[in-house]
């Protein structure tokens, strides 16, 4: 009897371990694929963000700063590109989740994005020269034109090194 009841016991016992060690691997699965999922989804949403902000600004911004500041210099003319809205809502959404990205990731983003709101209050101060239209901000304007060009092409040329350091952590997901 007490040998029947000592294997019951350790039945149980070994049962009940072997069922604590499975749920304890099961849950640091889950937890890891759920890190992944999220790291996947931060990268992917903040690769479409920079994708969309360097074609805009490429395509659009970029071209009339080359037609200011280039060697056959226009007037300075009012633009559409303000810098008053809020371009970068992805970036700004995200918050600490770039914190799932790998180091030094999250710090290059800060710095990228950083880079991109001092190019976003230059715009915003060019615009207001342009408005202005008064003959004495023409050299200011003129000069911060420059500036801004030479800063965005160097800004859209390192975009180019986060989007593909972003696009390997959203491949990175292997269910």
């Amino acid at each position: 009897m007490t040998n029947n009841l000592w294997l019951q016991m350790s039945g149980a016992i070994a049962g009940g371990l072997v069922g604590s060690l499975a749920g304890f691997l099961a849950n640091i699965i889950r937890s890891r694929l759920e890190f992944r999922r999220h790291r996947h989804s931060v990268a992917s949403a903040l690769v479409g963000e920079l994708q969309a902000l360097r074609e805009h600004v490429t395509d659009h911004y970029l071209v009339r700063l080359e037609r200011i500041a280039g060697p056959s210099a226009q007037p300075f003319p009012y633009h559409l590109f303000r810098g008053e809205r809020d371009y970068m809502p992805i970036f700004r959404s995200l918050g600490e989740s770039i914190g799932y990205l790998p180091s030094p990731l999250p710090r290059d983003l800060a710095f990228w994005y950083t880079g991109f709101a001092v190019c976003l209050e230059r715009a915003h101060e060019l615009n207001d020269l342009a408005r202005q239209n008064d003959p004495g901000c023409l050299e200011a304007a003129l000069e911060l034109a420059v500036l801004q060009r030479s800063e965005l092409v160097e800004l859209m040329d390192s975009v180019s090194d986060l989007l593909c350091r972003l696009a390997e952590q959203a491949d990175k997901l292997t269910i």
